[in-house]
């Protein structure tokens, strides 16, 4: 054997011990995750004193744990095959539906659900004229409407709270989906590690199957998004971005890059055609959900609905471990500052989008690149937003680790999977522990030292982040110069 070829094969082995260790630590601490929480939430179970819905939630972890087994040592190929993705896929939906069955949720954020679907599943388009408390565009109110009436249409007996927890459920089984096509349209195959990271993503299950709440959803439609952008659906693309507006109040906050890419798209490329389809798609949905749900004869209530919902949380955090929660401020109110602080920090966070396009785009006419400037700027205004913005829920950095997540399968770079990992063991550890207080209906979370570790941590990693793609960007700088 050469000495080239010794020298490529050890290449590749190193390589594959370095996934394999990877695959080993993220498996592991997922499964202490679940383990920890698991039996850290077990008496609320058993005062519940129904067995089957213990016995329902120790399955799950089991299966999670055997079949994470079979990954880590029963295959030493770092690529999934069709088959294993098959049983992975059907491995992942029924231990969601077990936990989604298992456990109630939260119960203002369930009992909320259960009363507006039960509203918009008989009278859909009245819902913001009737007088009741309603802080949810009709995007998702029309997907709680549509699974209500299959119950009913197939007359299928379903808990409530299990059946609002299914449009989350079947949304992470599409994000690896549309992640898999992702991966073979950039020319490469969907590994264990990353199929991990997604499916068997603690922070993801406790989102969908134990707390009820609609992000998986929408980071479904995120992605979307991104996979309608790179098959140059454009049409698909202005729709979704228009769903998305009137699906997650917090979306607010990203739409800007979406027009700074359609400005750079029409000013700077001319590529006028493409984008001309997505911003006609998008006004023609828009206006379409607009009138359609617009209370009676109130034409700006669309802005008066944002501004509500921006109003509502007057603290410099609630329950989100960031930097206000580090610094004792957890439901501390602010007073009339709040929104004041929270354009600032989101006009640095696009100063930031601003100068990393202008260094790394060079009026490039690369799709690809630009949708990965697009992602580096998500990540940007996700993290910036939730370690800084005032009124930061607890579950808002999970769009971080989508951002990030995108930008590692567009670049294959591990410090990006890593941070993908540790933000959403972060997002896991803030989440579980706002669930586990919340059904003892307890909603106010102490000042903790784990929790400020968290706390601490999150900003370090927006601070490695930030390192990261700064380096990046000069790096590629330097070589085209």
């Amino acid at each position: 054997m050469t000495n080239k070829k010794f020298e490529v094969i050890n290449k590749l082995d190193i390589a594959n011990e370095k996934v394999g260790v990877v695959i080993v630590y993220s498996i592991l601490i997922t499964i202490l995750l679940f383990s920890w929480w698991m039996f850290n939430f077990s008496e609320a179970i058993f005062k519940s004193r129904q067995p089957d819905r213990i016995i329902v939630g120790i399955t799950a972890l089991i299966g999670i744990i055997l079949y994470s087994y079979y990954l880590i040592f029963c295959s030493k190929k770092s690529y999934i095959t069709k088959v294993e993705l098959i049983w992975m896929l059907i491995v992942a939906f029924f231990v969601r539906l077990a936990l989604g069955r298992a456990v109630s949720g939260h119960p203002i954020d369930v009992n909320c659900f259960k009363a507006w679907m039960n509203i918009v599943s008989n009278d859909m388009l009245n819902i913001y004229e009737k007088n009741i408390f309603i802080d949810y565009l009709p995007g998702y109110l029309i997907v709680l409407a549509l699974f209500k009436n299959i119950a009913s249409i197939v007359s299928y007996s379903i808990s409530e709270e299990l059946l609002i927890k299914l449009p989350n459920i079947i949304a992470d089984i599409a994000i690896i989906i549309m992640v898999l096509g992702l991966k073979r349209k950039f020319g490469s195959q969907l590994t264990r590690v990353e199929s991990i990271v997604i499916l068997f993503n603690p922070a993801l299950i406790m989102l969908s199957s134990l707390w009820g709440q609609s992000d998986n959803f929408v980071l479904m439609l995120f992605i979307a998004l991104f996979v309608s952008l790179v098959y140059n659906s454009h049409i698909l693309a202005g729709c979704i971005t228009a769903y998305l507006l009137f699906t997650k109040p917090q979306f607010i906050l990203y739409l800007p890059l979406i027009i700074l890419y359609w400005i750079y798209n029409l000013w700077i490329r001319n590529n006028t055609k493409d984008v001309i389809k997505q911003i006609i798609s998008f006004g023609i949905l828009s206006s379409a959900l607009y009138f359609l749900f617009m209370p009676y004869k109130d034409i700006l209530w669309l802005p008066a609905f944002f501004a509500k919902v921006a109003g509502e949380y007057p603290y410099y955090t609630v329950n989100a471990f960031n930097i206000y929660y580090a610094a004792g401020l957890n439901w501390v109110k602010i007073g009339g500052m709040y929104n004041f602080i929270n354009l600032i920090v989101l006009a640095i966070a696009y100063i930031l989008v601003l100068v990393q396009f202008g260094l790394g785009l060079n009026k490039t006419n690369d799709k690809i690149v630009q949708l990965k400037y697009l992602m580096q700027g998500g990540l940007i205004v996700g993290l910036l937003s939730y370690n800084f913005m005032t009124g930061m829920h607890e579950r808002y950095a999970i769009f971080a680790w989508l951002f990030c997540l995108m930008l590692y399968l567009m670049s294959n770079d591990i410090i990006l999977l890593s941070g993908a990992v540790v933000i959403s063991l972060l997002s896991f550890m803030n989440i579980s522990k706002v669930l586990d207080l919340s059904l003892s209906n307890i909603y106010f979370v102490q000042r903790e030292f784990s929790n400020f570790l968290v706390a601490i941590a999150n900003i370090m990693i927006l601070i490695v982040i930030l390192y990261v793609i700064t380096h990046n960007l000069l790096k590629c700088k330097k070589k085209k110069v």
